[in-house]
């Protein structure tokens, strides 16, 4: 199991982190304020940037599974591999996380968002 200080060490990590933080607070945002005046016209303006925001998590974290096994091998070639199924095992384990935080973070923004556009459409009173 890998510690919190290695895993935020991680610079992968936290720009997963900082991107979801903000899209979770944009939706949320959103949602809880539909009495604004130009409530709609901000939900159309964030639909692109939603899904932008929201389509990078899972590709962050695929990046971070790259470096993470990149530095693997390299772990692997500079000490010669004096005991390459530990130093494997435990650097995909810890190189997969990135992955599984990216599908973590996006899975629930897409739902929210679509929770946030079926309000949007009922106060608009289109089906």
């Amino acid at each position: 199991m890998t510690d919190i200080t290695h895993i935020l060490s991680n610079g992968v990590v936290l720009a997963l982190l900082c991107i979801a933080s903000l899209t979770y607070y944009i939706i949320f945002d959103l949602y809880s304020h539909p009495s604004r005046d130009d409530w709609e016209t901000s939900v159309k303006n964030w639909q692109v940037a939603l899904l932008a925001l929201i389509a990078a998590l899972p590709l962050l974290g695929l990046l971070g599974t790259i470096q993470g096994l990149l530095n693997t091998f390299e772990l692997i070639s500079i000490f010669d591999a004096l005991n390459q199924q530990a130093v494997m095992s435990g650097g995909i384990s810890s190189a997969l996380i990135t992955t599984k935080l990216g599908l973590v973070l996006a899975i629930p923004a897409l739902i929210f968002r679509q929770l946030l556009l079926f309000k949007y459409k009922a106060l608009r009173g289109v089906k």
